[in-house]
């Protein structure tokens, strides 16, 4: 039985394999974080019908408070959903492993199926955390933003604060960096060492994400990826 240490430990060998690719990466020099667009007005639309059939099978989620782990299970309040066939088409394209590569210096490979994040609600939000040691690399793609307005459904991360609890960021959120991801838009981060939350929607105010997962890939027989 695997273990979250068992994975934490897995993935520092994975991230340790390619730290010096990342290190002189596009990925590193902006703080861990780069705001891209990948996907064409034609796959958008895909990906944005592909969210509304899958939001059927929904689960809600509403933790009012945080787990004291340092990874995951943040305080929250949002509906998720399975992806279907057009997100993992999208995850897998090489359009988008050839831009993962160019940013980071490295071969990654998806991590598992895509989900969507269906942010809808007034208040609906995702707490203070960092992802979990199966994604090595966060890929956040926003098909829909409808309404809203000034902070309302933001991404927000602290890049220069890493190396802080997250019990020391809930208690001042000072130094965060505001995103905001308009429908088209994709972030990549790395979202197991920027702590990073989604501000709480504003009435009115509809926000429908894919949250993407991607590992180091592992190298074929001939040492090639």
């Amino acid at each position: 039985m695997t273990t979250a240490l068992d994975e934490v430990l897995s993935q520092r060998r994975r991230v340790a394999g390619v730290r010096h690719q990342l290190a002189t990466s596009r990925l590193l020099r902006g703080g861990g974080m780069l705001r891209t667009r990948i996907a064409a007005r034609a796959e958008l639309a895909a990906l944005s019908a592909d969210s509304l059939r899958s939001h059927a099978d929904a689960v809600e989620a509403r933790v009012e408070a945080p787990s004291s782990d340092e990874r995951g299970d943040p305080d929250r309040w949002l509906e998720s959903a399975p992806g279907g066939s057009a997100l993992d088409a999208f995850a897998g394209a090489p359009d988008m492993l050839g831009l993962l590569r160019r940013a980071t210096g490295v071969t990654w490979q998806p991590a598992g199926p895509g989900t969507w994040s269906y942010y809808r609600r007034e208040g609906h939000h995702l707490g203070v955390h960092r992802d979990l040691a199966v994604c090595d690399l966060a890929v956040i793609t926003c098909v829909r933003d409808e309404g809203g307005g000034a902070s309302s459904g933001v991404l927000r991360l602290w890049p220069t604060r890493a190396r802080e609890s997250l019990n020391a960021l809930r208690d001042d959120d000072r130094g965060g960096i505001d995103v905001h991801l308009e429908a088209g838009d994709t972030i990549l981060l790395l979202g197991g060492v920027v702590p990073h939350r989604v501000l709480p929607l504003a009435a009115g105010h509809v926000r429908i994400v894919a949250p993407l997962c991607f590992r180091v890939s592992s190298p074929g027989p001939s040492g090639s990826p």
